[in-house]
């Protein structure tokens, strides 16, 4: 069942905020909402988040100022973190397949993975899905996956 966290960050100093935010984000899962309450217009954390998330999220504006602007985060990925599974010797093809399966209309598959995971992009194509993968660090892909 989905949920939903209020984050009233106007008391929260700005250097915390983005931080915050985003250790909650990290915590949800698909369909959960994150309410931010801010003292100003959010724009930036938007940026932030279609350049760093593409399509993961949701952005839903409750209330635009001028004092008080109120914004629905909605996650809309499944995320499979592969990188554990794969470090302990395993292999973490059915878990993917799982969740690829389990998709809703407005979902999105996010697979993190030590490697570019190209095997999974052919098979994951040949069921209607794009992708697109981004390296963010030595061993660590997102490859983010829509179906057409």
């Amino acid at each position: 069942m989905p949920t939903t966290t209020e984050l009233d960050l106007r008391p929260m100093p700005p250097a915390q905020r983005h931080t915050t935010i985003f250790s909650h984000l990290e915590a949800m899962s698909v369909g959960d909402t994150l309410r931010i309450v801010n003292d100003h217009d959010p724009k930036p954390l938007r940026y932030q988040l279609d350049a760093e998330h593409p399509g993961q999220y949701r952005w839903n504006p409750v209330d635009s100022g001028p004092t008080r602007w109120i914004i629905d985060i909605v996650s809309r990925a499944r995320v499979v973190d592969a990188r554990p599974v794969i470090a302990n010797g395993g292999e973490p093809f059915d878990m993917i397949m799982d969740a690829a399966a389990s998709l809703g209309d407005d979902e999105i598959l996010v697979v993190r993975a030590p490697f570019d995971p190209v095997p999974l992009q052919g098979v994951l194509g040949e069921q209607g899905f794009g992708y697109v993968s981004d390296q963010i660090a030595e061993d660590d892909w997102r490859t983010t996956f829509v179906r057409s």
